[in-house]
């Protein structure tokens, strides 16, 4: 059987950058080629191909996101390429190109709203005529989305669980493909007139489904007219014949069986693409990238990461692949585009030194594996994995284009970091959780990026098991996932005041508020965009009910800062009780709820009498703090951080001083959120009495506001964000209602840019106008 080409796939490049895996890469049709990168990280990314071919230079970097960007795609259009991207925060932005320099617009031009979580499809059918082309969608809210024109135009529904993967069929026909094992397929309704309302788009059942999987089904690729390829996590490529002719009316009354399977992968399969040459691309929790002809695997390219989450196939028969070690890489067939020798040789040691966990090879037991004389009998098929005895160590060796090669050394231990799949999403866990020896255990879903108060209070209240049991659910969690947390990293941040610490409020948070100085405080994870269950969507995400804060603390930074700044200030007269404070610190750190409220009163003192430019960790502790039950009442809380903050004064001219100012307003405004978030009924009743802290809009209307930093607005629209939630709860009339809907208009006609900031105050606005007054 001969290769669409002759030869074997090498190394190109290895583009860095990322800080999260790698969810999706898209390569577009342009000249030079374009690759798009979605990561964990909040971040998309734009590669340009240079001019010997390579991928080179520096990438554009797109941070439109709220959280985890999962999907990624490119549409042509009659004024340039655009760059689409899918987040876990439920949107689709769209990045237009610059019609002379051809660089890609940082702030999204098109931003699509209608899923109701995650994103985690995308992809395109490109029509000859632009105008004709049209988007798909697929998420976690169980629906898939067909976009025209930047507008929905339809939604595709009868999955049961996420949609993981969709695929356009040409001009008329969608398929898409479920966590339920199932694939659809949807004929479109024509082009039509614009829907300028997304809730008049026609909501479309499939005409015909396909089986075969065992499970989560992951990926699909359109091979020619007549057939497709679907793979999941039972680790098969099937492959199916498209009805003919595809029905348009009336559905299939039997399910279609595929026609063909491959198998070769040893996990779980994410993604499909199809080269040039008509070459299948595979790509999966095997560590590895295999390429197809007919039914066999041609070459198996293996990636040094455990989730090898995307492949791509690029218009010049090269590939590109992105997997959970943060990189893009690039693969080519032709020697003017691969790497030298000296880069070809340290990648391959690269992978011959990688340590295999047995989860990710199987049980080994060493005492009765081969020496290295097995080595040279031939692999059976391509892809083949054999394990031999080397001195003490248990080597991995794969067979690849004929020969064998050394893919990395077997340790012992468990945790491959395998996601696992709980109603169609993906988790860092799945725990089964014993109430009762004569009841079934209960399934807690737990992402590594979830505080386990929320996770541990959803799973409560979805099981309605009284709350008294929170602290225990919590400690669960912690215990079984062993303190591990991610994106945690070498903080590169100094502290904007006195350049002396590393102090960096949330170091593991990428989205925190970011200032002169490289300043981050806090995070800015929007609750928004949490993995939770979505029951059958709806055609409204108003009104929004969850309060939003502000999580993580860096505590043993903000103690070692305090005490620091402590120091310095005892000329003044100012000594804090440090020991109170670390107390309080401990109690954060620990995550559990301690024995009664917190006593903030230490705080409140340092927060009345330091100087504004040493307020940072104690106003960031304040924050975090209040997340709990406290002793001070939570709308004494509320002016004591406005105070701290000066928040009445006028804006300072002095370059310092407004700096200070502008991190103090972010922190008291986030630490407002956040007194809204975890509070009683009565305490939230006695925040909206207290007019002041949502009159706030008279200093701020004008003048203020534009000066803020964006991490700053986007906690304003969140403070404003939240007392509209406690209107939709509430009902009767709420006297401040009209100077929070003055509040809300300030905001949009005085926002300069940032979507998120527009986006939660649109949210309160939706829920003004839902409100039951």
């Amino acid at each position: 059987m001969s290769l669409g080409s002759s030869s074997s796939f090498k190394l190109s490049a290895q583009l860095g950058g990322h800080s999260g895996d790698v969810r999706a890469v898209a390569a577009s049709s342009s000249t030079p080629i374009k690759l798009l990168s979605a990561s964990r990280d909040g971040s998309a990314r734009v590669w340009t191909q240079g001019s010997g071919g390579r991928f080179d230079g520096e990438p554009a970097v797109l941070t439109a996101h709220t959280g985890f960007v999962n999907s990624a795609a490119w549409l042509r259009t009659g004024s340039g390429l655009v760059a689409l991207t899918g987040g876990q925060d439920g949107i689709i932005n769209g990045h237009s190109s610059d019609p002379v320099s051809g660089e890609i617009n940082n702030a999204p031009d098109y931003m699509l709203l209608g899923h109701l979580s995650n994103v985690c499809a995308l992809n395109v059918w490109q029509a000859e005529k632009d105008e004709e082309s049209y988007l798909v969608s697929g998420g976690w809210d169980l629906t898939a989305r067909v976009w025209r024109d930047f507008k929905q135009a339809a939604i595709l529904e009868g999955a049961t669980q996420a949609v993981w993967a969709v695929q356009p069929i040409g001009p008329s026909h969608v398929l898409t493909a479920s966590a339920d094992k199932i694939i659809r397929l949807y004929a479109l309704p024509g082009i039509a007139e614009d829907i300028d309302d997304p809730d008049k788009a026609p909501s479309i059942e499939p005409c015909a489904t396909f089986v075969g999987h065992d499970d989560a089904v992951r990926a699909l690729v359109s091979l020619d007219s007549n057939r497709f390829a679907s793979a999941g996590n039972d680790g098969n490529i099937n492959v199916y014949d498209l009805p003919a002719p595809l029905p348009g009316g009336k559905p299939l009354s039997k399910p279609i069986s595929p026609v063909a399977t491959l198998s070769g992968h040893t996990s779980f399969i994410y993604s499909l693409s199809k080269l040039p040459s008509a070459e299948i691309l595979s790509s999966g929790e095997d560590r590895s990238v295999r390429v197809w002809q007919g039914t066999e695997a041609a070459q198996t390219i293996t990636v040094p990461a455990i989730s090898v989450w995307a492949v791509t196939a690029l218009p010049n028969g090269d590939l590109a692949c992105g997997s959970s070690d943060h990189v893009v890489r690039v693969f080519s067939r032709s020697s003017e585009r691969q790497a030298d020798a000296e880069a070809q040789q340290a990648y391959d040691s690269t992978i011959a030194g990688q340590a295999l966990n047995k989860t990710q090879v199987g049980d080994v037991e060493k005492d009765s594996l081969p020496g290295s004389e097995a080595l040279t009998t031939p692999g059976k098929k391509e892809g083949d994995v054999k394990m031999i005895k080397a001195g003490a160590l248990v080597e991995a060796h794969q067979w690849t284009q004929g020969q064998w090669v050394k893919i990395g050394e077997v340790v012992g231990g468990v945790g491959s970091g395998t996601k696992k799949l709980h109603e169609g999403k993906e988790y860092d866990y799945v725990f089964d959780v014993d109430i009762a020896d004569d009841a079934p255990p209960l399934k807690l879903p737990y992402n590594l990026t979830d505080n386990p108060f929320i996770a541990a209070q959803k799973f409560l209240e979805r099981n309605e098991l009284p709350m008294s049991y929170l602290d225990q659910v919590v400690k669960f969690i912690e215990s079984n996932t062993e303190g591990k947390t991610l994106g945690q990293g070498a903080s590169e941040y100094v502290d904007p005041y006195t350049g002396a610490s590393r102090y960096q409020s949330n170091a593991s948070g990428n989205a925190g508020a970011s200032g002169p100085g490289g300043y981050t405080a806090g995070s800015n994870v929007d609750p928004f965009t949490r993995s939770e269950t979505v029951s059958k969507p709806k055609t409204s995400i108003l009104p929004q009910r969850a309060y939003l804060d502000f999580k993580n603390l860096n505590t043993s930074a903000v103690k070692s800062k305090i005490t620091q700044l402590s120091d310095g200030l005892k000329d003044q007269g100012v000594t804090p009780e440090l020991q109170t404070i670390a107390k309080l610190l401990d109690s954060l750190a620990s995550s559990g709820s301690g024995s009664g409220p917190l006593d903030l009163g230490a705080l409140e003192v340092l927060l009345q009498r330091w100087p504004s430019d040493s307020l940072l960790p104690v106003l960031d502790t304040y924050r975090a703090a209040v997340l709990r039950p406290i002793t001070t009442p939570r709308e004494t809380a509320a002016q004591i951080v406005l105070d701290a903050a000066r928040w009445s004064e006028p804006w300072p001219s002095d370059a310092a001083q407004a700096k200070a100012r502008d991190t103090n307003s972010m922190l008291a405004l986030r630490a407002i959120a956040n007194l809204w978030a975890n509070a009683t009924k009565e305490e939230r009743d006695r925040l909206a009495g207290r007019v002041e802290t949502v009159s706030m809009s008279s200093s701020l209307s004008t003048n203020t506001f534009p000066k803020l930093s964006k991490n700053a607005r986007v906690a304003y629209a969140t403070v404003a964000l939240n007392y509209s939630v406690y209107l939709t709860s509430n009902l009767g009339s709420v006297a401040w209602a009209g100077a929070l809907l003055d509040l809300l208009i300030d905001i949009l006609s005085t926002e300069s840019g940032e979507p998120e900031v527009a986006f939660r105050a649109l949210v309160a606005l939706g829920n003004l106008v839902s409100a039951p007054l």
